[in-house]
Formats: C-alpha cells, structure tokens, sequence
C-alpha cells in the first residue's frame, strides 16, 4: 500500500507559458469557451460516465489555462486532454479520498510559479486514431519536459481506462487492488527509462 509518505518532493513549477508551448507541439490547444461544452461532451460520451461540469471547467481554466486541451480535427474537437497540476497541500485530501475531482476546490491548483505536489489526469478522450496519437504524445512530452518528478493520480472510470492505466502508463491501485484510484509515482518513470 502507497502512503503519503511514499510520495517524493517535487522541484517541479507550474509553467503556464511551457505547458502551452508542449500542447502546441503535440497538437493541442486550451478549448476555447464554445468548445468547452463540447469537449465536455464528447468526454462523457465516450467514458459514458460522468463528468466535470462547465463551470466547473472554466473556473479551473482561470487558474491554469492548460487545464482542458483540445484535438481538432477539420475544426471539430476529437480529442480532450484534462489534466491538473496541484498544490502539495492535496496530497492529504486525495489520500483520505476527499478530493473530488467533479467539483474541483480551486484552492488546491498550483499558480503560475508555485512548485507542483502532484498531477492529475483529469480525464483523457478521443474519437479518433489522430486525436488519440495526439494525446498520448502531449502526455509524453509534457511528462519529460516539464513534470519529471512528479506524482500523478487519476480515476478510472471505465475498464478500457484502467487497464491502458495500469498496463501501458504503469500507474497501480492507490489504496487496494480493485481501487479506481491510481498512482503513478515518478521512480517508475526513471526505473523503465
């Protein structure tokens, strides 16, 4: 079992400016606010599970705009990358299973400069090959870049989620074998490199 303890300290900074730069490079871009309902929709449709409201959306996009990036293809969004960069002060909360991840207390989001306690893969959907190809890099990129040293968590929602989870990004159950809450702790990262 992985205890707060076990998470390392991050020399990790919330870099708005950079964390735009990486999404661009892998084909990314913030959903815009006519784009944010329909990100959200397609999020929902595909996971069939429910998700994120849009006040709630752009309440977190206030604080880091790179929170709900998009794919576009022929100028229609298939593609949602979600993702948080949170204060350490979430660690205890997400360990006693208090965060909640739908109705985000944006008191615990890093600000531009902060160092980062942890990551969030908010969410991930797409609909298609490209837009799929597409998220897998930004996650690539935006991991080795930027955030090398830091503990992510995420939910999974649906079998196909956890299993892509477990088995192709190595997270593993945080608190038991069948937790929907995962961790992915950056020594796996350094160890498979």
């Amino acid at each position: 079992m992985i205890t707060e303890d076990d998470i390392p300290p991050s020399a990790s900074r919330l870099d708005p400016e950079a964390m735009a730069a990486v999404a661009l490079e892998a084909g990314l871009s913030p959903a815009t606010d006519d784009e944010i309902p329909i990100a959200r929709g397609l999020a929902a449709d595909l996971m069939q599970h429910d998700v994120v409201s849009v006040e709630t959306l752009k309440a977190v996009r206030a604080i880091q705009g790179a929170a709900m990036l998009v794919y576009r293809e022929d100028g229609k969004v298939t593609g949602v990358f979600g993702q948080l960069v949170l204060r350490p002060s979430a660690i205890r909360p997400i360990f006693e299973g208090r965060f909640d991840a739908l109705d985000v207390d944006t008191v615990y989001l890093s600000r531009a400069g902060e160092i980062a306690g942890l990551g969030y893969a908010w969410g991930l959907a797409a609909s298609t090959k490209r837009a799929a190809a597409s998220l897998i890099l930004h996650g690539q990129l935006v991991r080795a870049r930027l955030f090398p040293d830091l503990t992510i968590f995420t939910r999974a929602v649906t079998p196909v989620g956890r299993h892509i989870a477990l088995n192709r990004y190595r997270y593993q159950p945080l608190r038991r074998p069948d937790d929907d809450l995962l961790i992915r702790l950056p020594e796996l990262e350094a160890q498979s490199a």
